[in-house]
């Protein structure tokens, strides 16, 4: 269309010319005859050239300029140092540089609009995550600010059940010349502390075991002396702990069923306790829970059950249809604990464990569960349990298994050889106590209902920032997700389709709460004046990463930047006038002659 229109103009233009260069031939007065032929030229390509749209190629030379930008944590000092054009995207920097800086509403907007930027320069901690991705293309020179002082890092399990114990665990920078305490405070007392030495950063663990039900907010306290230099958030969930139905089985009274009894209690596990005292009589005790007849052993009864503990003597001891309904127990879900005694036995659940005598030591000193080394026992293991493709070592005693577990149907079989585990809590080691049971009761109890597990990505979710979520269900229907009367939408994992991602804004800080297919699901969100050490030491490390991967080049080299523009019509306007107006004076003054 443009060049139909463009061939139009000529043509009519060029037809124009003819006519007027006739007229100023066959005129009479033939004075300045090629002026005026000239004139009438000029002022006819001028018209066409005001119609048709003219472009000139420009070749400019520059050099590849830097943005500079200024972020949170910058040395005052080091702006004299820096050259003129300083910017910065951080609102609250606006009164500390007060006007010796530009400020940048939208970075990905100035970035566009000055294509000539072919480096950026960062001062400070960094720019925030959203603003970092903006400068994936673009070379980065970073001037990290000095570590901040305070936590630099973090991490606790948030959500427990009840009984469980809450580890906190991170990193504190102490750039102060002297030494201070962290403390772990809720529930109007001082939980755990430790102690930082100056002018170091040192790692700190700080545990308490949570009795208390519902959501909590602790703090971590940073002192020096009496002055508070740091209180930073510590929220958490305790879950009521779902308590296991537990039915023991000993061949004989002992210490060991006497201490293991007395931590069930403790711990509100509902126990059934039957001992063999001669071949027909037992002695019978229920903890936490209402008697029922235990004397003769069925399947119905294991069904409410969760876990069968039972020693190798007793099971030997049981009659056949006693030792069938354990078996089809075991097969329908419940799960059973094995305390191996010898490895000389007829039964096919105790010969496939593999049993070998054990080398004989003193102390068993190199016990580890779960990679937790435990505390030494007096007492050498009797026994040790062969290493067989189907089953998971529990607990080891430096490579020998102690413990293992096993399928069996729908249930799982805990074997231990660990002749008298009650001897920590003599010695008053009661974490490994209970975290020896702990594991043994959990890898063996009965699989319960699967429920929603949700989860915040990061410890320290900001309001005002994006949240991330993962969630685990039940099934792998799309679950609803309602958060302030809003449907929000999920994304499925590729790998196991019951576990989704969804993310979502929240703009006031504390505890926020979803629903989940008419489930209320509670997490905390952090206010921006919470965790500025954190944060900043996080945005340290993203920019250093960041600036390795994009690296700039040492020298500037000039850049040919060759650009098409269109010849502005005013000139070709101009010119019209001055040649119709030549035309039109000496026609006046020819009138007058």
């Amino acid at each position: 269309m443009a060049i139909e229109f463009n061939l139009y103009v000529l043509a009519a233009c060029f037809l124009l010319l003819c006519l007027l260069a006739y007229q100023e031939v066959k005129r009479a007065n033939k004075h300045w005859l090629i002026a005026r032929l000239t004139a009438t030229l000029l002022a006819v390509v001028t018209l066409a050239l005001m119609a048709i749209p003219i472009t000139a190629n420009y070749e400019s030379r520059q050099h590849n300029s830097t943005l500079i930008l200024l972020t949170p944590g910058f040395n005052a000092d080091s702006l004299d140092h820096l050259p003129q054009k300083r910017y910065f995207t951080d609102e609250t920097l606006a009164p500390l540089l007060k006007g010796k800086a530009n400020f940048i509403p939208d970075l990905a907007y100035h970035l566009a609009a000055t294509p000539a930027i072919k480096k950026v320069s960062v001062y400070g901690y960094g720019l925030p995550d959203e603003e970092l991705k903006k400068l994936e293309n673009i070379p980065l020179e970073f001037h990290p600010a000095e570590k901040p002082s305070g936590i630099i890092a973090c991490h606790w399990n948030d959500q427990l059940h009840e009984g469980e114990t809450l580890t906190v665990q991170g990193q504190y920078h102490n750039s102060s010349p002297k030494p201070l305490n962290l403390k772990l405070m809720g529930f109007g007392q001082t939980l755990d502390s430790a102690q930082i030495t100056a002018k170091a950063t040192a790692k700190f663990s700080l545990q308490h075991p949570l009795r208390q039900k519902g959501r909590a907010l602790l703090k971590l306290v940073a002192l020096q002396g009496k002055d508070t230099l740091n209180q930073e958030l510590i929220p958490i969930q305790t879950i009521a702990k779902t308590t296991l139905k537990i039915t023991i089985l000993g061949s004989s009274p002992g210490f060991e069923y006497n201490f293991l009894k007395r931590w069930l209690y403790e711990n509100r596990y509902q126990v059934a306790l039957r001992n063999r005292i001669s071949k027909a009589q037992y002695s019978i005790e229920f903890l936490n829970r209402t008697s029922f007849e235990l004397n003769r052993l069925s399947t119905q009864l294991f069904q409410k059950e969760d876990v069968l503990l039972i020693d190798q003597q007793e099971f030997e001891n049981l009659s056949t249809p006693e030792k069938q309904a354990v078996k089809q127990a075991v097969g329908q879900g419940l799960g059973l604990i094995l305390l191996a005694q010898q490895p000389n036995s007829t039964e096919p659940w105790i010969k496939s464990l593999n049993l070998a005598a054990g080398k004989k030591q003193e102390k068993i000193n190199q016990l580890s569960l779960q990679q937790t080394k435990l505390a030494t026992l007096p007492e050498q293991v009797p026994f040790l349990i062969g290493n067989i493709a189907d089953q998971q070592a529990l607990v080891l005693d430096g490579a020998s298994i102690v413990a293992v577990q096993r399928l069996y149907g729908k249930g799982n079989i805990v074997a231990t050889t660990l002749p008298q585990s009650y001897q920590w809590s003599l010695a008053g080691h009661q974490h490994d106590y209970a975290l020896y049971w702990t594991t043994l009761l959990e890898a063996a109890a009965r699989a319960k209902n699967p429920t929603y597990l949700l989860q915040a990505v990061g410890n320290a979710p900001g309001a005002g920032n994006r949240l991330n979520f993962t969630l685990a269900t039940p099934t792998p229907t799309v679950p609803l997700i309602n958060h302030h009367q809003q449907s929000l939408s999920s994304k499925q994992n590729m790998l196991f389709d019951n576990r989704w991602q969804f993310h979502d804004w929240s703009f006031q800080p504390g505890w926020q709460s979803l629903t989940i297919n008419g489930q209320k699901h509670y997490f905390f969100v952090f206010g921006k004046e919470n965790w500025p050490a954190l944060s900043a030491n996080q945005r340290l490390e993203r920019h250093i990463a960041h600036a390795a991967l994009h690296t700039p080049t040492n020298n500037s080299p000039e850049t040919k930047i060759l650009t098409q523009k269109i010849v502005s019509k005013w000139w070709f306007f101009i010119a019209f006038v001055f040649a119709a107006g030549f035309l039109w004076f000496e026609n006046r003054l020819y009138s007058k002659n």
